[in-house]
């Protein structure tokens, strides 16, 4: 058979075909190696694997296996190993700080050397020696306080009843105990109360800044078992949703099943009037509550934001008359190489003119302002008249003088809900603090009349 030769139609090049072949192979390198790096971080990642997603938890089944964020409350700005970088970072960000250290650097160079190295290099390094022990001072105390947190002692519920353990080793699953006064650790679902109906009130001011109580209720299924401990042995499954920021609402669902094949299966939704958040505090009875989330998947930690370095309006003001200065010795310089006429290597003595004339900005301000602000924080915290108030930075005490208005959305914020009754105005009278006493006579002639009229009925 003659081999028949047949010419096919070129056809047009896709958009895969125009591109080089060399930058193929390169660019599918490169995304290979993307992916590669994305699965080696999301195995060792937690977050990426379990936390961003939603759940199912058994009970009475151990939900240890599952790889949740661990319930460690951490409100540091450092690590061991970020400390002096960002530290540096921002003290070097202001303006005063760089030219300081522009101006010390200058010294390397022989032919702008002016007096000792000590002379330039001792200030700053008192400068930046007294902000970092500030800045360690602060973050150590948050560290205090996180660990103060983290040791709370909870009681957690098993089938062996009652053991405590410490806040930080709560896991999703677990089954907590909350006492009357008690702050949450982490959020839950409440499962039972010390009231019979099942209700229970919580003080939410740490968590959205209203001081009054909210009511939540317990799932009715385990609210009708006979004891707490028989939660312990419930045979149930809850599911809830992905962790979200907003606390005013959620998703999930309860499902008992029964010991006996003649009970059926029962699903009943989950709402918000069903959880308890954490950093909120049971203001009645006693709680027990189902682990849902924990540490950076809690609502309270998703809704705050990384915290920043503050800056005070004094250290603004002062970075703002910093630069003003330097403008000066600028002048200053070129009217004095000016009068020279710019002999010899005039732009030589002009960068020394401006080193000599450098000790016009008062490098020794920024050390009295810190040991000022430290000194501030610690007169707060050992007030008498204002106890127990804490100093979480030490960077702004002093804005504290400069409040100049105060706007709040709640009265009772300023007025803590005392009130005073100075006028009652009953029908068309109306009755003042000094007439209280006729009020007195007209009630005291009511209930003698009320008395009067049950007797002859009875």
């Amino acid at each position: 058979m003659s081999e028949i030769e047949v010419e096919l139609p070129l056809l047009p090049k896709g958009p895969e075909d125009s591109i080089p072949r060399r930058r193929r192979i390169r660019d599918g390198a490169f995304y290979s190696l993307k992916d590669k790096l994305r699965a080696i971080l999301n195995l060792f990642s937690i977050s990426n694997q379990n936390q961003r997603k939603a759940r199912v938890i058994n009970l009475p089944e151990n939900n240890s296996n599952n790889k949740y964020s661990p319930n460690i409350v951490r409100n540091q700005k450092y690590s061991l190993f970020s400390f002096f970088p960002v530290v540096l970072y921002e003290q070097f960000k202001f303006f005063m700080n760089l030219y300081f250290l522009l101006v010390a650097l200058s010294q390397i160079f022989p032919v702008l050397r002016i007096g000792y190295l000590i002379t330039f290099y001792g200030p700053l390094s008192c400068v930046l020696a007294v902000t970092i022990s500030k800045e360690a001072y602060d973050d150590i105390q948050r560290h205090k306080r996180d660990k103060e947190i983290n040791n709370q002692i909870y009681q957690k519920l098993t089938k062996d009843g009652l053991i405590n353990i410490p806040s930080s080793k709560i896991k999703v699953g677990d089954l907590i105990k909350i006492n009357c006064n008690q702050r949450i650790p982490t959020d839950m679902i409440l499962l039972r109360t010390s009231e019979e109906s099942g209700s229970c009130f919580i003080r939410t001011d740490q968590l959205d800044g209203e001081t009054d109580w909210k009511l939540r209720l317990a799932v009715p299924i385990s609210q009708k078992l006979p004891t707490d401990e028989s939660l312990a042995f419930m045979n149930a499954q809850v599911y809830a949703e992905k962790p979200q920021r907003d606390i005013h609402k959620f998703v999930g669902t309860f499902t008992y099943f029964p010991e006996n094949d003649e009970e059926i299966e029962t699903t009943i939704p989950l709402e918000v009037e069903n959880t308890l958040w954490a950093n909120c505090v049971v203001a009645q009875g006693t709680s027990i509550g189902l682990v849902i989330y924990t540490g950076k998947d809690n609502r309270s930690v998703m809704n705050i934001s990384k915290p920043n370095t503050k800056v005070g309006s004094v250290d603004w003001e002062i970075n703002r008359l910093t630069k003003i200065l330097m403008v000066i010795t600028l002048l200053l310089s070129f009217i004095l190489v000016a009068l020279n006429q710019f002999r010899g290597i005039w732009y030589v003595s002009f960068f020394r003119f401006m080193i000599i004339f450098s000790s016009i900005i008062p490098i020794s301000l920024r050390i009295n302002l810190d040991l000022a602000k430290t000194y501030y924080s610690y007169e707060i915290e050992h007030d008498k008249t204002i106890p127990g108030t804490m100093v979480r930075t030490s960077t702004i005490t002093e804005e504290l003088g400069r409040v100049e208005y105060l706007l709040s959305d709640k009265t009772g914020t300023l007025t803590k809900n005392e009130m005073v009754l100075k006028r009652v105005h009953l029908g068309r009278v109306s009755y003042s603090f000094d007439t209280f006493n006729e009020i007195k006579e007209h009630l005291l002639n009511l209930r003698i009349l009320y008395s009067i009229f049950h007797f002859h009925i009875n």
